[in-house]
């Protein structure tokens, strides 16, 4: 009897995350065919990008394989790599993603990793879809259907209607898993997705009800504190600016950016603080302006970094960054963006 691979998946909360983690568990689990070509057990784990250095406390037992999905490169994850390598016996590392860091350092991730996928223009989903289909590995219509749907919401194109109750159903499934925090319900997402035949739906009518409350609440508060904002924009070319750091201190940034984005029907920069010594200003602009821009104050020295996609750029900058300096910056980053 040949030897039993064991795979571990590790993937982001999100949509792109659950879908791209999906793929490797059927094209491992139900085909045997990848990452690794035997039978193969595959373990999968939900990783919180701003809490992965808490990845290797959980980690039990060696690994054929590890694989990182969906997840921006960063000092950490280089430092879990070489540690899975040296003290977990793992032998091999496989790496899929589309933020825009990974992408900056992917000379580093092919120094660690034996497989590499990473492309800033696709969503980690369709990286993976896209490498099974070259190898001729088929995926079932449904989850072939999930893909095309994570790269609708990633692109940010039109939903064709056809798709529409993937979509709404992907959406819950996020937002799910936004409001649980749920890894076994993370676990039974992916399984479902995975499986070729019907499974019941992993959100029972009890826990459905709960979250569908939560999910209500939480979105009439980004709400109505995008109306509240979006009347306090300063308008930078096309581009408005919102400083929120006093008026919103909780989870869901990207989506209250979104959200002015879609009341103002034009780009936005909005500011917020975190609970770190840092800030967050999130770009949201289409045809990769946000990139653009948030590359520009980077060679600028305004910002630390850059996470996120080219639409959806997530930068930090220092805490006590001035609002007057930030707004000259972003004035000339909309020039060098254009």
């Amino acid at each position: 009897m040949s030897k039993v691979c064991r795979i571990l998946a590790a993937g982001d909360w999100d949509a792109d995350g659950i879908v791209a983690t999906a793929l490797i568990t059927y094209a491992q689990e139900k085909l045997g065919k990848y990452p690794l070509e035997c039978q193969g057990v595959v373990d999968k784990t939900p990783v919180d990008p701003d809490r992965v250095k808490y990845f290797l406390s959980s980690l039990s037992g060696n690994y054929d394989l590890v694989v990182f999905l969906d997840l921006p490169f960063n000092d950490t994850i280089r430092n879990i790599c070489r540690m899975l390598r040296e003290h977990f016996g793992v032998k091999k590392i496989m790496y899929v993603d589309h933020h825009i860091t990974s992408v900056q350092r992917i000379k580093e991730i092919e120094a660690i990793a034996d497989t590499v996928l990473v492309d800033y223009r696709s969503p980690t989903s369709t990286l993976v879809y896209r490498e099974l289909v070259n190898k001729g590995i088929s995926i079932h219509q449904r989850l072939k259907s999930f893909v095309e749907v994570v790269e609708y919401m990633d692109t940010g194109r039109r939903v064709p209607s056809n798709y529409i109750k993937l979509f709404e159903l992907t959406k819950m499934f996020s937002k799910a898993l936004t409001v649980e925090r749920d890894e076994n319900l993370w676990v039974k997402i992916i399984d479902w997705l995975a499986s070729p035949a019907p499974l019941p739906m992993p959100l029972d009518e009890k826990l459905w009800e709960k979250v569908k409350i939560s999910i209500e609440q939480r979105d009439k508060e980004i709400s109505d504190k995008a109306v509240e904002l979006a009347v306090a924009a300063v308008k930078i070319g096309d581009l408005r600016f919102i400083d929120a750091r006093n008026a919103w201190k909780k989870r869901g940034v990207t989506a209250l950016a979104s959200r002015v984005s879609s009341i103002l029907k034009s780009p936005v920069a909005l500011l917020a603080n975190t609970n770190r010594d840092y800030s967050l200003l999130v770009l949201k602009a289409s045809n990769g302006r946000a990139y653009r821009i948030a590359k520009f104050l980077v060679g600028e020295g305004v910002a630390l970094d850059i996470a996120g996609h080219p639409n959806l750029a997530i930068v930090r900058v220092p805490r006590n960054i001035n609002k007057d300096e930030l707004i000259q910056y972003l004035y000339k980053g909309v020039y060098y963006a254009s």
